[in-house]
C-alpha cells in the first residue's frame, strides 16, 4: 500500500505532507460531523422526552381537576343543606326536611363513589405537581371532620329515638308523658344545630382547600 502511495505521489507531483493534512482533515471533518449529529439525536432525544413528560402532567392535572371539581360540586350541596337544617330548628319552617335528607343521601352517596373510584387515580398528580399545603388542610382537619361527622350521626339518632317515643305516645293518647319526650327531642335538637354548625365550618375549611389545590395546579401547569 505505502509503494502504492509513494507511486501516487510521485505520479501526480504531489507533496506527501499534503496528502497527509488531507486526508486528516477529511477524517477530523467526518468526526466532528458525527459529533454534531449525536449531539442533535441527543437534543431531539431530549424534546421528545420532555415533551412526553408535558403530556403526562397535562392529563394527570385534567384528569384531578374534574375530580376535584366533582368533589366541590357535592360538598357544597352537602354544607348547603346542613344549613338548611340549622336554619330550621332555630325557627318555625315549613321546611321538608325528607327533602334536605334525599339532597344529603344523593350527594354523600356521590362522594363515596368519587372518592372510592377515582380518588387514589386523580392522586397521582402529586408525583408531578407540589400541592401539600399544611396550612388550607392538614391530617389534624381530616380528623376533626371525621369526628364531627360521627358526632352529628350520633345527635341524630338520638332525636330519632327520642321522636320515635313521642309518636308512640302520642298515638296511645298518652299527651302529658308525649309531651316529656318532646322536651328530650327540643334539647337534643339545641346540640344538634352547634354539632351541624361546626361540621358546616369544616366542611368550608375543606372547599377553601380544594380551591387553592385548584389554583396552585393551574399556576403549576
Amino acid at each position: 500500500m505505502g509503494f502504492v502511495l509513494i507511486a501516487m505521489v510521485n505520479i501526480l507531483g504531489m507533496d506527501l505532507d499534503v496528502i497527509i493534512a488531507f486526508l486528516t482533515g477529511s477524517v477530523g471533518t467526518l468526526i466532528i460531523k458525527e459529533a454534531f449529529n449525536f449531539i442533535n439525536r441527543k437534543i431531539d432525544f431530549n424534546r421528545e422526552l420532555e415533551k412526553q413528560k408535558f403530556i403526562r402532567k397535562l392529563d394527570r392535572a385534567e384528569e384531578a381537576m374534574s375530580v376535584y371539581f366533582t368533589y366541590l360540586t357535592n360538598l357544597v350541596e352537602i354544607k348547603k343543606s346542613f344549613e338548611l337544617v340549622i336554619k330550621s330548628t332555630h325557627e318555625d319552617s315549613e321546611l321538608d326536611v325528607s327533602i334536605i335528607q334525599n339532597i344529603l343521601n344523593q350527594n354523600s352517596s356521590n362522594l363515596t363513589s368519587l372518592i372510592k373510584d377515582h380518588f387514589p387515580k386523580a392522586n397521582a398528580v402529586h408525583l408531578y405537581f407540589d400541592l401539600e399545603d399544611e396550612d388550607n388542610w392538614s391530617e389534624n382537619d381530616y380528623l376533626e371532620l371525621l369526628e364531627s361527622l360521627a358526632d352529628v350521626k350520633d345527635k341524630d339518632e338520638e332525636i330519632q329515638y327520642w321522636l320515635n317515643l313521642y309518636n308512640s305516645y302520642l298515638e296511645k293518647g298518652e299527651k302529658e308523658r308525649a309531651e316529656n319526650y318532646w322536651k328530650e327531642v327540643e334539647k337534643v335538637t339545641i346540640i344538634y344545630s352547634e354539632s351541624l354548625k361546626k361540621l358546616v365550618t369544616i366542611l368550608e375549611k375543606n372547599k377553601v382547600a380544594i380551591y387553592s389545590i385548584i389554583r396552585e395546579l393551574k399556576k403549576q401547569l
